[in-house]
């Protein structure tokens, strides 16, 4: 297992990740409100001083804050299951990155193996201008279970660090409950933490995923409207919590 920068086509290369990648870059999809309403799908057409200029896709331009804009087409996937996926063998987290490709996305696969590996991308993914962390892995009430080994939630918050301005779903059974939730929130300051709190099958996971990014990135709702979407959409099976930060 290579440990570096995570590539597009989900392959690690060796080098230090970009510092850039903190920042938004011209020609990037974002999700801006409109008239204090809804966000809109907009693309970046200059940057300067912390303020972002773009233009929605009806031609209507504005400018605002960097900070207020949510970067649509990042996330950061990674996964950790009994056998790597392949061709023949694919997995909920692999599943999901070709979903993203396909609504216009961009997702950052890593497959992992240790808690090295863990906090290694969960680093890459708290520098990454991404807003969007996704979990793939196996879950007990307070663990996080590896290919190798468990990762207690203790562990979790500090390999994680500080994701405030993220948004982290985890399809991990069980993972859902209040002493996971509550503690990842309080330990890591992330923006909202999203997970089932029952046992959940490979196959349910992987449709409850696609419909919480579906409703967000392509109708351009709030974190909390795409959980209620796909909660909704699918409630026996996941029963999805939501924790906000």
């Amino acid at each position: 297992m290579l440990i570096g920068h995570v590539a597009d086509d989900g392959i690690a290369e060796r080098q230090e990740p970009d510092m850039a990648e903190r920042i938004l870059h011209i020609g990037d999809r974002i999700y801006a409100p409109w008239n204090r309403e809804r966000l809109f799908p907009a693309r970046v057409t200059f940057l300067a001083n912390g303020t972002a200029y773009f233009a929605y896709q009806d031609g209507e331009t504005d400018r605002m804050p960097v900070h207020r804009l949510q970067p649509s087409n990042k996330v950061f996937l990674i996964e950790s299951v009994s056998r790597k996926p392949t061709e023949k063998h694919w997995s909920e987290g692999r599943l999901l990155g070709e979903f993203l490709r396909m609504i216009g996305a961009r997702p950052l696969y890593a497959f992992i193996r240790t808690k090295l590996e863990l906090g290694h991308f969960l680093k890459l993914a708290r520098m990454s201008s991404s807003r969007h962390i996704h979990l793939s892995m196996h879950g007990l009430q307070r663990k996080l279970v590896l290919q190798l080994e468990d990762v207690d939630i203790d562990e979790v918050i500090e390999l994680a660090g500080d994701l405030k301005g993220k948004t982290v779903f985890s399809s991990s059974c069980l993972t859902g409950n209040e002493a996971f939730g509550k503690a990842f929130i309080r330990g890591t300051g992330a923006d909202a933490f999203i997970s089932p709190r029952r046992e959940i099958r490979w196959a349910d996971a992987a449709l409850i995923s696609q419909l919480f990014y579906k409703k967000l990135f392509c109708d351009g709702v709030t974190p909390y409207v795409a959980y209620r979407y796909a909660r909704n959409m699918y409630p026996k099976h996941a029963d999805l919590r939501f924790f906000k930060g």
